[in-house]
């Protein structure tokens, strides 16, 4: 894990600098992620000649592992649509659990509850603040765009990203925004090789938009930072400073 964080969190574990600021913190493993995750080898029974090779080929155990599951999700997709839910679905709901459990917390104040997350992370934190009115604050790093500025730039995004049937009804920076003027917070990388800059930029104007159409433009803030897909030393205090200031300190 310390050579993983090293990259996208510059070498710290941030929700452990979060407690340290004085934060009750609960990160928790949903579907799909950590102890969550399909085993390797039963994600493997389930690939083509061709794409077993190609997983197997790869350097180290954890491109090997990561490889496999990113062919692996589009069966789950497939299954969770068969039962009338879908990914995003499923994985909110994990999440609601999680924070109800929060919320029963004797050290928590259920009026000053946040989430923060980076790239999957970040996707989790829009789902959930849409999805559950306790959430006071939120913070995406990461995870944001517009899907015209996405699909025909990068088709590997996980199905998280795309709601069953959420087209219908609106954009991805609409259901960010749909608490409006809930305190929202997002960091984007411009060099970020997940998104197109006009994508980042056009999700921004947009989150822009639905906070000014409520009188509270102030309420959400968006930052651009230089660099690739991160939530490094730089942008962790400017969100601990964000998040501090409207649940600790208001």
């Amino acid at each position: 894990m310390n050579e993983f964080r090293k990259v996208p969190y510059g070498g710290r574990a941030y929700v452990n600098a979060l407690a340290r600021e004085g934060f009750v913190v609960l990160v928790h493993d949903v579907f799909l992620w950590g102890s969550r995750g399909f085993p390797y080898e039963t994600m493997m029974e389930t690939m083509n000649s061709e794409t077993r090779a190609m997983i197997d080929a790869r350097p180290n155990e954890i491109e090997r592992y990561n490889m496999a599951a990113h062919h692996h999700e589009h069966r789950v997709s497939k299954y969770c649509n068969i039962l009338g839910t879908s990914m995003a679905g499923v994985v909110a709901y994990e999440d609601r659990i999680a924070l109800n459990y929060l919320l029963s917390r004797p050290e928590v104040d259920p009026a000053r509850v946040g989430c923060i997350g980076l790239s999957g992370g970040g996707n989790r934190a829009a789902l959930l603040l849409a999805t559950h009115n306790s959430i006071q604050a939120a913070v995406i790093i990461g995870l944001m765009t517009t899907y015209p500025g996405l699909l025909d730039h990068n088709m590997s995004h996980t199905w998280m990203l795309f709601p069953f049937g959420w087209a219908r009804h609106g954009d991805w920076p609409d259901i960010a925004a749909c608490r409006a003027p809930m305190p929202l917070l997002v960091q984007y990388d411009l060099d970020d090789y997940l998104f197109t800059q006009t994508g980042m930029e056009d999700a921004h104007k947009r989150l822009q938009g639905h906070y000014a159409s409520v009188g509270k433009p102030d309420a959400y803030t968006g930052q651009f930072y230089p660099g690739t897909h991160k939530f490094d030393l730089t942008m962790q205090p400017v969100a601990f400073e964000w998040l501090k200031e409207r649940l600790i300190e208001a």
